[in-house]
């Protein structure tokens, strides 16, 4: 979910938390191969671009939950429950592996799938951990419930029973404005790739 979690120093290596402070930039060198390979199509820029405003609408649904949007630390002052959060633990995410998944579609360059899917995984298999230990040492048993209820990425149909929090569009589109207009821009570029 992301709603939380600061790494206690525990991991070797490149920490979590570093990870999760970067998470944002560590696809950027993948968009930029992508975009020097692409070769995209009317076909695919019309079938990719639905797939990446699926994921934005995904993430400005999960967003607007989210009552303190962080950036570079992981931190939550309430656990967020409600909404995408009833179904799934980490809903933004499954935003993000809609974009991500969209562009390699606009791209039509085969390799663009196995990029995606590489950075895509080795970001969120430190990130996701990251935040539920957070989560975790934070809530405790409240949050070990609502793991037993609700799966970390195949959501359940039924809502989780005791789900908590509001939805604030102000919220969600504050906290998602960067990211929209990164995509936008993005996909211009990918449209100027196209046209010219």
């Amino acid at each position: 979910m992301e709603t939380g979690a600061v790494n206690r120093g525990k991991s070797p290596g490149i920490s979590r938390d570093v990870i999760f402070r970067l998470r944002g930039l560590l696809p950027v060198p993948a968009i930029f191969i992508m975009f020097a390979w692409s070769s995209p199509t009317v076909v695919s820029f019309a079938l990719g671009g639905a797939i990446v405003l699926l994921g934005e609408l995904i993430r400005l649904w999960a967003a607007g939950f989210i009552k303190k949007y962080r950036v570079s630390a992981v931190d939550a002052d309430e656990l967020v429950t409600g909404g995408p959060y009833a179904h799934v633990r980490n809903p933004l995410y499954w935003g993000n592996f809609f974009i991500g998944l969209g562009f390699a579609v606009i791209a039509n360059w085969w390799p663009a799938y196995v990029l995606f899917a590489s950075v895509y995984f080795y970001i969120y298999s430190s990130v996701i951990p990251h935040e539920e230990d957070y989560l975790r040492e934070t809530f405790g048993r409240v949050y070990e419930r609502y793991c037993e209820s609700v799966p970390r990425l195949i959501p359940r149909l039924s809502p989780y029973p005791n789900a908590q929090g509001t939805y604030s569009m102000e919220v969600a589109l504050s906290g998602e404005s960067v990211t929209v207009l990164v995509h936008a821009i993005v996909a211009a570029l990918f449209a100027l790739k196209f046209l010219f």
